[in-house]
């Protein structure tokens, strides 16, 4: 009898809830721009203010460099100070690439040499630090148009001691910084107020779009890994960024701990000019049919403000 309600009470109580994880990373370090000549605004400020947000909610964030952004987007005593900051703060960086192109457009061989050539700094000071670099991420996304530079440039990452960087979770910042900027140069403070809000509004919608998508095609939530940009508009909104998965449930893991769950083992044989997030590749893979129709778009109010400046003098596509 014993036995008996002792099952009956385990069958009544509520199963246990999964632990939600979401690993943080930052692209374009040291600073993805443009350069403001505004109080509070330069790259020192801009990242100092990412760091502190990033101790506050104890988050192990890994930051991927891109390498001519450190000694030409800012100087080189700038650029190297940056990236010694966030080693010093127990962070980590990884290889974006020496100069950020986009690979569609690129050969095998330049690939390549856009890879070594971007571990020039920040390999160089994460080893000082004792540290490993393990961790590529591809510009925009682009894992290959074709399968012979899909397959070779998987390959060549492998063989230079990286793990590709993948991301689950992303909330199109560059498209809103890209309007931000223009109000903090027009010293449009209303807009830039408003833009916010809905900034974080946007990324609520984009964190639970995605947490949904990857539990339908795993039937549980993987680990997600969300992709921000080091740049004015998230300085500005990082704390109530990480507050927005604090507040569903979500511990912050480091990338290694994200990766390490089954579902980052799917084989990747994603080959296309696009750089879609990873739960629309896994579906591909996995023949489960989502609906990306579903995703919403960023504000059109803040697109069309955005035109006001070029993207391409501003930063580069995820």
């Amino acid at each position: 009898m014993a036995v008996a309600a002792a099952a009956i009470l385990f069958l009544q109580s509520p199963a246990p809830v999964q632990t939600r994880t979401a690993a943080i990373t930052v692209d374009d370090l040291p600073y993805a721009g443009p350069l403001l000549n505004l109080p509070n605004y330069s790259a020192d400020a801009i990242n100092d203010r990412l760091l502190a947000a990033f101790a506050r909610h104890h988050v192990p964030v890994t930051g991927f460099v891109i390498e001519n952004y450190v000694d030409q987007k800012l100087d080189r005593a700038t650029g190297t100070r940056v990236l010694q900051h966030w080693i010093a703060n127990g962070l980590d960086l990884g290889n974006h690439t020496y100069s950020h192109p986009d690979f569609n457009n690129r050969t095998i061989d330049e690939i390549k040499e856009e890879i070594t050539k971007g571990e020039a700094t920040f390999a160089t000071l994460m080893t000082a630090a004792g540290r490993k670099p393990e961790y590529f991420r591809y510009p925009m996304l682009h894992t290959g148009d074709t399968k012979e530079k899909h397959d070779s440039i998987a390959a060549f990452i492998a063989q230079r001691g990286y793990h590709n960087a993948f991301c689950t979770v992303e909330s199109s910042d560059y498209l809103f910084n890209v309007a931000y900027v223009a109000m903090l140069k027009n010293d449009d403070v209303a807009s830039a107020q408003r833009l916010r809000a809905e900034y974080i509004t946007y990324t609520t919608t984009e964190i639970d779009y995605y947490a949904a998508l990857n539990k339908q095609i795993f039937t549980y939530e993987p680990p997600e890994v969300m992709l921000m940009h080091d740049n004015p508009l998230n300085s500005d909104t990082i704390d109530d960024l990480l507050k927005l998965f604090e507040a569903r449930g979500y511990k912050f893991v480091s990338i290694a701990t994200a990766q390490s769950d089954p579902a980052y083992k799917t084989p990747d044989t994603y080959v296309n000019s696009y750089g879609p997030m990873w739960g629309y590749r896994w579906a591909q893979e996995l023949k489960v049919n989502v609906n990306g129709n579903l995703e919403t778009e960023p504000p059109k109010w803040i697109l069309d403000y955005g035109k006001e400046v070029k993207p391409s003098k501003v930063l580069p596509l995820p």
